[in-house]
């Protein structure tokens, strides 16, 4: 969430003068306001207007999907993160012969999608709990641990490494 709307001198300026005003009108007028309330309701309301217009204000790292669908950017080395949402990984963009990567894959609550090349020498280590995770050789796996090797690992050439963590979600290798 960006709290720096929460850390500006124009919000705590704001804030300030309606809870004084709140105590003048108690005081003298005998008019009580209910400002938690009254405050609650419009951070609920902006919450929403910002969904609307700006996308989800919880958007943190570009590598971390979080109630949303998107497609993730590809780095050297880099963790992704798909929690209550769906991001797809395209590794078809790496260069063949590929050289050493160590790519980690986490999948919380969500659906995730790795693109990845028939010929392209890989190791997946996957680790799931209570989740549905398809590897490009056809097994399922939805509790425990499993290491799927494919492609021919060269001499100039290395072998990327996907370590992928599913939790209560869904991963697919899909190969093209």
């Amino acid at each position: 969430m960006r709290l720096s709307m929460f850390l500006s001198g124009v919000f705590w300026g704001i804030f300030l003068i309606i809870l004084g005003l709140c105590a003048i009108f108690k005081t003298v007028f005998h008019i009580n306001i209910p400002v938690f309330r009254i405050g609650l309701a419009l951070f609920l309301i902006y919450i929403g207007l910002s969904m609307l217009f700006k996308g989800p204000p919880w958007r943190g790292e570009k590598n971390t999907v979080l109630f949303e669908e998107r497609d993730l950017v590809l780095e050297e080395q880099g963790e992704y993160n798909v929690i209550f949402g769906r991001g797809v990984i395209d590794l078809t963009t790496l260069p063949s012969p590929p050289q050493d990567r160590r790519i980690e894959v986490n999948v919380v609550f969500g659906e995730g999608v790795l693109r990845i090349k028939r010929d392209t020498p890989l190791t997946i280590k996957v680790n799931s709990a209570f989740s549905g995770v398809r590897l490009p050789d056809g097994n399922q796996i939805s509790m425990g641990e499993y290491t799927y090797r494919s492609g021919e690992q060269t001499g100039n050439g290395g072998r990327v490494l996907v370590e992928a963590k599913v939790v209560f979600g869904s991963l697919v290798f899909d190969e093209e």
